[in-house]
């Protein structure tokens, strides 16, 4: 079952039991920033939050100290700590992202604008780093994905001809 809102606005830390559809955004009142806590999927356009823990979040723009989710799909992030398997954004900015501030299996990205990088996989654009000191550690690390192209494998017997 998805509960729907026009705008959805936190007077406190709150918990919803289903999935969530915001049609503009979800924010708290005055200055304050409360928890969110979905057990299904969150669906918004601008979310302004402490902190996010959904199965799923597709929005607009994410803002955020900490985001705990299964899949986040974002053109804008922007958190102090992001944990989840797989993060799917145009544009990721946040102060660090190590194994310790974001734990994911995969970072699919436009642009990454961070001090330091911490993941298995990362596949990206581009990757700006803001001092010479600053590092990438990553078993794989893919930039300028848009200009490699895939090769399909021929099948044995049109190989031999």
């Amino acid at each position: 079952m998805v509960k729907k809102f026009k705008e959805l606005v936190l007077e406190k830390d709150t918990v919803f039991d289903d999935s969530i559809e915001v049609e503009t955004s979800i924010r708290c009142t005055g200055n304050n920033r409360f928890s969110l806590k979905v057990m299904g999927n969150i669906n918004a356009w601008n979310i302004t939050v402490e902190n996010i823990d959904a199965e799923n979040i597709d929005a607009r723009n994410i803002d955020a100290l900490d985001i705990t989710a299964w899949n986040i799909d974002a053109l804008d992030i922007t958190a102090r700590n992001i944990n989840a398997w797989n993060i799917t954004a145009r544009n990721i900015n946040a102060r660090n992202i190590n194994a310790r501030n974001i734990d994911v299996e995969n970072i699919d990205a436009w642009d990454i604008d961070a001090l330091d990088i911490d993941a298995l996989d990362i596949l990206c654009e581009s990757r700006k780093k803001k001092s010479k000191t600053n590092k990438t550690i990553a078993r794989v690390f893919i930039q300028e994905r848009s200009k490699s192209e895939r090769k399909e494998q021929m099948p044995e017997k049109e190989a031999k001809k």
